[in-house]
């Protein structure tokens, strides 16, 4: 279909912006003819899709979203760009009327108010996390327009119970997951119900939820198998409905820790981003200690303005419970971060046994066991060692440059510390650009120093908010290891 530009605009990803916005698209579509009635629908369409544009983002209100207005042959189109959350619409839950009404549930509303009150709607998801939002309104207004309106309502008191998620209640899952997008970011996988029976089923992830009085979801935790070790386990997925108000909702539940106790899980991992310090509170409440900073770790959250200018990243910082006895072997620590690396442990309340020699002739022998996981949506490569052998410079080498290659912003690297061979690795990947990240727990009840390697993207820093004063330390000397760097 013929198009023609008319308007377009940048604003700052904040919905008080919205109304500027609004006001071009009125006066759009009252120069293009359209009826009283239907400028107003046109005006409530552009002001539904930015919001649900800016609700999907990531918070930040120096983000910017693009609008696009144009003259189509029958009426008006609109393009609405941004960066956001990789979510497809279909696969996601729908608005259910009935849901609305028993348990204040709007979930799946923007789409359905966007998609009734338009003539054409479509949304497409770039690899990179850049959404695009097209709809176009004709005339004369063809569709029945949806009386449904957003509606600020009380929280609701309730009681609840803590109990294990089962496969059937995926659809609420997902639905509650949505509701507290403005709260937490995830991986797309939790977002769809289909997605989320699968892990439970298959018992990829054990999950306790929250269950109201009437009937609903009202908070979620979860633990997934994490790549750094068999015995450790990853936190996630914690989310809470506003619209409830219940003591002690957000705690983390007693059960969800007892049951990783009894399946042999020795160290729960939280990864918790540092654009606020809610989470970060919440997870020092729940016992956990920081020890690790990702820098750039999760998906873009700065709109790409031009060619040139590189996407803002977000950091991340790495939390530890540790549920059991680790393992004693000494660990050897590398001289540069020696102190630093006793300090988080001190943090964590652990004092290790520190290995005084440099590499035994046995660190190479037998066959290297590496282990990998990328996520080229949100951008990230994470490599561990689990046990080196005479290829493992080689191998990892390899995974590097090819992470480089493909373009990936945030490459993270494992080192086991109870083998001696990892001095020496430390200092042949510091040499390559990469720096200090913390440590974490790993295979066999043991621990990894980790290291990190930015591709093209700036650290971050000024967006980086820490909690507790260990977690500012960390921060500063993570800064001093990203300027003294090799380059």
């Amino acid at each position: 279909m013929k198009s023609k530009k008319i308007f377009g605009m940048q604003i700052p990803e904040n919905v008080e912006n919205i109304s500027v916005v609004c006001s071009a698209a009125r006066e759009c579509a009252r120069a293009r003819g359209f009826s009283q009635e239907d400028v107003q629908t046109f005006c409530l369409v552009v002001e539904e899709a930015l919001t649900n544009s800016i609700e999907m983002g990531f918070g930040d209100t120096e983000n910017e979203v693009d609008i696009t207005i144009y003259n189509i042959t029958s009426g008006l189109g609109v393009k609405i760009d941004s960066v956001c959350l990789p979510l497809e619409p279909e696969k996601l839950p729908q608005y259910n009327f009935q849901r609305v009404s028993q348990y204040n549930d709007t979930t799946g509303l923007s789409y359905h108010l966007m998609k009734n009150m338009s003539d054409s709607f479509r949304v497409s998801i770039s690899e990179d996390g850049a959404r695009e939002l097209y709809f176009e309104k004709y005339i004369p207004e063809q569709k029945v327009k949806d009386a449904v309106q957003r509606k600020k309502t009380l929280r609701v008191a309730t009681e609840h119970t803590k109990r294990f998620a089962v496969p059937e209640d995926a659809e609420k899952i997902s639905r509650l997951v949505l509701r507290s997008h403005d709260a937490v970011l995830f991986g797309e996988s939790i977002y769809y119900p289909d997605m989320v029976k699968e892990m439970l089923a298959e018992k990829r992830m054990v999950s306790v939820v929250a269950e109201a009085e009437c009937g609903e979801l009202i908070a979620h935790f979860a633990l997934l198998k994490d790549i750094s070790g068999d015995r450790v386990e990853e936190l996630t997925y914690v989310v809470s409905d506003k619209n409830f108000k219940s003591r002690d909702t957000t705690k983390l539940p007693a059960i969800l820790i007892e049951d990783a106790k009894r399946r042999g899980v020795y160290a729960i991992q939280s990864y918790v981003v540092t654009n606020h310090i809610y989470a970060q509170k919440g997870c020092l409440a729940d016992g956990f200690s920081e020890n690790a900073l990702y820098l750039a770790l999760n998906t873009a959250s700065r709109h790409k303005q031009n060619e040139e200018s590189s996407l803002h990243r977000i950091g991340t910082l790495g939390l530890v419970r540790y549920l059991g006895a680790r393992e004693s072997a000494p660990l050897f620590l590398p001289p540069r971060h020696r102190e630093m690396i006793l300090d988080i442990y001190a943090h964590m309340g652990v004092e290790p046994v520190v290995a005084e020699k440099t590499a035994e002739s046995d660190s190479m022998r037998g066959c290297s066991q590496i282990v990998t996981d990328v996520e080229f949506k949100e951008g990230w490569m994470l490599i561990v060692v689990k046990e080196y052998g005479p290829d493992t410079f080689s191998h990892l080498k390899s995974e590097f440059y090819k992470a480089v290659v493909q373009g990936i912003p945030s490459i993270q690297l494992g080192l086991p510390l109870a083998n001696a061979m990892t001095l020496e690795m430390c200092s042949e990947f510091e040499s390559m650009g990469f720096f200090f990240a913390g440590v974490s727990s790993g295979y066999n009840s043991s621990e990894n120093l980790m290291l990190q390697y930015l591709n093209g993207v700036d650290p971050g820093f000024d967006s980086i908010h820490t909690f507790s004063d260990f977690a500012k330390k960390l921060k500063s000397y993570v800064h001093q290891c990203w300027e003294e760097r090799a380059v």
